[in-house]
């Protein structure tokens, strides 16, 4: 599901909720490991404010959206791409998405992980750095567009280090998966 697709869900079905904003929430909470798909819809559908209505007419796309977003994660050949606005929208309206969207990352990730969890200094920083991008200014220069394509390379490398951080080569039992 694109950027446009999964706005044009939430605009059908009256749900006041940004596509970065939720996948980078969808995204922090995939990372923290095995997550039961009712547990998954019943935090997403609390992150999103639905009603039953719109939960029961949610659950389809959404699901399908869970299923993709965790398999472009565990993608070994590094493949993952936070969900963003394409270049047609202006740099301003981006850089928001990409705060909301690192912001978001942050909180999902937080609510999986709870206090307890171990981290090596490259994962740490990499928190770090997404918690700064999510106060960017939307204030830009005229190199602007090159920054911003080399802002968003470095939060997928973040993301895939804070989730191999989190998920151990050869620990299986760790992996995430949606049941």
């Amino acid at each position: 599901m694109t950027y446009e697709q999964l706005e044009d869900l939430f605009y059908d079905l009256e749900i006041e909720a940004g596509a970065a904003a939720f996948h980078g929430f969808l995204c922090g909470r995939l990372t923290c490991g095995i997550v039961e798909m009712t547990d998954l819809v019943a935090s997403s559908s609390e992150w999103l404010a639905l009603s039953a209505k719109q939960s029961d007419a949610a659950e389809h796309p959404l699901t399908e959206f869970y299923q993709s977003s965790l398999n472009n994660l565990e993608d070994l050949s590094f493949l993952f791409q936070p969900l963003l606005p394409d270049e047609d929208l202006p740099l301003a309206e981006r850089l928001a998405a990409v705060g909301e969207w690192c912001g978001n990352y942050i909180s999902g990730l937080a609510e999986g992980l709870g206090s307890d969890f171990e981290m090596s200094e490259e994962g740490k920083e990499a928190l770090e750095d997404l918690a700064a991008i999510a106060q960017i200014s939307v204030e830009f220069d005229a190199e602007g567009e090159r920054d911003y394509t080399e802002l968003v390379e470095y939060i997928r490398i973040a993301v895939q280090l804070i989730f191999a951080d989190v998920h151990p080569e050869g620990d299986s039992a760790a992996q995430p998966t949606l049941h």
